[in-house]
Order: structure tokens, then C-alpha cells, then sequence
């Protein structure tokens, strides 16, 4: 968890994110009602699929190897790899 100090969760009202590529700052993302995403074990970085969270406070993301396989994240769970 130690690789995560430092960077900063996303905001509820961020824009421009689609396409991106997120650290998951959390052991195991959960959506907006604290169910585990359906993500990979160990994975640590996605892509996120929306360009901004949805009312319920969730990104859909995916595996950046897998389009396919879409979760659901809450927001603050995750900050924007660097470019």
C-alpha cells in the first residue's frame, strides 16, 4: 500500500477521465454499496471506461488487458496513473 502514498483519490465531480489508466488505492474496490468488484485478484491499476463517476459515486473500469471484464469502483478508490 506504501506505492500509493501520495497520490491523490479522484474527486466526485471530475471529468475528462475516459480512457484513462488508475491506480486502485484500496486492498480490495468495492462499489457503491460495498460489494467487491468484479475485478482480477492483485490487480492494482485499470482503465476507466466513464468520463466521470455516475450519481452513485461509481467509475465502470476494466483490466488494462482485459476490455472486456467491466467493474464497477467507487470513485475515491482510485487516482490517475502520470501520463
Amino acid at each position: 500500500m506504501s506505492e500509493n502514498q501520495g497520490l491523490t483519490p479522484l474527486r466526485y465531480d471530475q471529468t475528462g477521465l475516459r480512457g484513462r489508466l488508475a491506480r486502485i488505492l484500496v486492498e480490495e474496490p468495492t462499489d457503491e454499496i460495498d460489494w467487491p468488484a468484479d475485478l482480477p485478484a492483485g490487480i492494482d491499476t485499470v482503465v476507466i471506461v466513464d468520463d466521470e463517476p455516475n450519481p452513485h459515486h461509481t467509475l465502470r473500469v476494466h483490466p488494462p488487458e482485459d476490455p472486456t471484464n467491466i467493474a464497477l469502483v467507487v470513485f475515491d478508490q482510485l487516482a490517475l496513473c502520470e501520463d
